[in-house]
């Protein structure tokens, strides 16, 4: 897990807001269940995501270029966690990008 690296869905919308921080922007998906929801309820077609600093930098690593053993360490520097803490908070927050497919992981492959 700590040799993956997060790769930030190149579907998903994103910008930076005047504070400098990322809005993430979903687009409602027209399944059939969301169009009957839809008949009955108020369902935005837009749901806005704000990160604040520190998620915001982490999504910004997230190129497939940094490892999560990268963004770990990241943590640990620039706001002085000790390594637990920094692994869980990191791997916590992945998983929960992960979940809303807005990052996925590239692992690297195993070699015999």
């Amino acid at each position: 897990m700590l040799k993956s690296r997060p790769i930030r869905n190149a579907q998903v919308q994103w910008e930076r807001d005047e504070n400098g921080e990322v809005v993430i922007t979903l687009e409602r998906r027209e399944t059939w269940k969301a169009k009957l929801l839809s008949k009955f309820f108020y369902i935005p077609k837009r749901h806005r995501i704000s990160l604040d600093e520190v998620g915001s930098r982490i999504w910004e690593l997230c190129d497939g270029d940094h490892t999560v053993r990268d963004l770990i360490e990241y943590l640990k520097k620039q706001y002085k966690l000790n390594p637990k803490e920094a692994e869980v908070s990191l791997t916590h927050y992945l998983k929960q990008l992960g979940r809303k497919r807005l990052v996925g992981f590239a692992v690297p492959l195993q070699k015999k």
